[in-house]
């Protein structure tokens, strides 16, 4: 199984297999990658032919034909075209075209499957696992963070040697330790070590210098630096690299190597078929939306190259319930004092034990077969408990339950409802509380002369 897949400029696709004897290439050159155009709405009646007609005639469209998908999980089989194209980077050009015939009105016809990263699509496309059942080595390629604001690196780490030095020497120190581990996956520091390591190559005129396995490419740029703006933060996305035969982990633009190390990589590349290269710098976002992608594939549902279905109404118990997200904020850039850490990895495995993970837990004693997502049926018994023992199932003879633990969260929720009116849980619970302030006139009548 592939754990890398390069793409060349003249059309032809590479895989590249780990072996106990080094990776392996297997070249494929009848790989043309597929997109569909059919009708946005259900209710609309177009005829593909001229859009046909127009793809037909292009130079960079190998093959057209008009079939049956369904445009989405909530709608049945219907006409779509599927044109295949003659390269990669050529699907979202083409795709962007169907948008602009004037046989067609703006908003009649939707685009799918097209805005799909390079290699997980080639999986997709092909059925190729790409999870690699060989071990796969690896190279740490490292600079300070004072050597990134200049054209070339005076000081570089291989492998957890420092390394420095004029350029020549650290050159023959990389060039020296990829020949002799002939590493499967370079982490990098940042991705932005390849480039410079060629133009100080080439400005030191060492032409052998090479990072790759391929002889006639060196490196491809996938993606330039950008900014983006996510609620009401502006981000900084570096530029992406690819060394054909190696797959690269950028240390700045990883999540899952931070949090788990290659091997929490690779389990997500066998759940999501996105291949190695492009998970470590995907976000669980993306993981989970490839995810779901295999999964409509397999039911021959189409993806919309940009959604137009509105998010529906949802109830304010319903929000409570599922929508739980929280606004993360930057920290200023400066120096602080009296800076606390948590460490909630630490906290974790007690929350899990704590919480209403234990009817899971308890299900899973029981040997109940727990499909995901499948909700369970519990009760607090008793809350000062930990684990399974905290909970009883719904099935399960049930003597007596936490009324404490009950009541708590009958005063939590009322009090996030009346809260807004000046109400606390202090006032609540002694409305609920059956006993009352006593005062002389609960006696009886008074009067002046008592």
């Amino acid at each position: 199984m592939p754990f890398s897949i390069d793409f060349l400029d003249d059309g032809r696709v590479l895989e590249w297999e780990a072996t106990a004897d080094g990776a392996v290439a297997t070249e494929r050159k009848d790989y043309t990658p597929r997109f569909y155009v059919a009708a946005r709405s259900s209710d609309a009646d177009i005829d593909l032919t001229a859009l046909r007609l127009f793809y037909e005639r292009h130079p960079n469209v190998v093959a057209t034909e008009i079939t049956t998908r369904r445009p989405g999980f909530r709608r049945d089989d219907e006409k779509a075209l599927a044109v295949d194209v003659d390269h990669i980077a050529r699907v979202t050009p083409l795709a962007r075209q169907a948008r602009q015939l004037t046989e067609y009105p703006v908003g009649d016809l939707a685009c799918f499957n097209v805005d799909f990263s390079r290699e997980f699509r080639y999986c997709l496309e092909t059925g190729v696992d790409p999870t690699p059942t060989s071990e796969l080595s690896t190279l740490q390629l490292a600079v300070p963070l004072t050597e990134t604001t200049g054209d070339a690196y005076e000081e570089l780490s291989v492998a957890d040697e420092t390394v420095k030095g004029p350029p020549g020497d650290i050159l023959t120190a990389v060039q020296d330790a990829i020949d002799e581990h002939d590493p499967d996956v370079l982490v990098c520091s940042t991705s932005d070590i390849v480039p410079t390591l060629y133009e100080m190559a080439s400005t030191a005129g060492v032409d052998e210098f090479t990072l790759s396995r391929w002889p006639d490419v060196d490196y491809q740029q996938l993606a330039s630096r950008s900014t983006y703006a996510s609620y009401g933060q502006v981000g900084h996305s570096p530029a992406r690299y690819n060394v054909p035969g190696r797959a690269i982990v950028d240390e700045s633009n990883t999540f899952f190597y931070g949090e788990t190390n290659l091997d929490g990589i690779l389990d997500l590349v066998s759940r999501s078929k996105k291949p190695l290269q492009e998970t470590a710098w995907a976000s669980i976002g993306n993981v989970l939306t490839a995810i779901q992608i295999c999964e409509a594939h397999d039911r021959d549902v189409l993806v919309p190259w940009n959604s137009w279905r509105h998010e529906r109404y949802k109830s304010m118990g319903t929000l409570h319930d599922a929508d739980r997200g929280g606004f993360i904020f930057a920290p200023e850039v400066g120096l602080h004092d009296d800076v606390h850490e948590l460490d909630f990895s630490s906290l974790y495995p007690n929350i899990i034990c704590t919480q209403n993970v234990a009817a899971l837990k308890r299900a899973r004693e029981q040997d109940l077969a727990v499909h995901p997502g499948q909700d369970i049926e519990y009760v607090i018994v008793d809350d000062e408990k930990s684990s399974r023992d905290r909970v009883a199932l719904a099935h399960e003879e049930i003597e007596t339950y936490d009324a404490s633990y009950y009541e708590t969260q009958l005063v939590r929720a009322v009090e996030s409802v009346l809260s807004p009116l000046g109400i606390d849980r202090t006032d609540i619970r002694k409305k609920l509380s059956p006993e009352k302030e006593t005062v002389l006139s609960s006696f009886g009548a008074v009067n002046d002369t008592s």
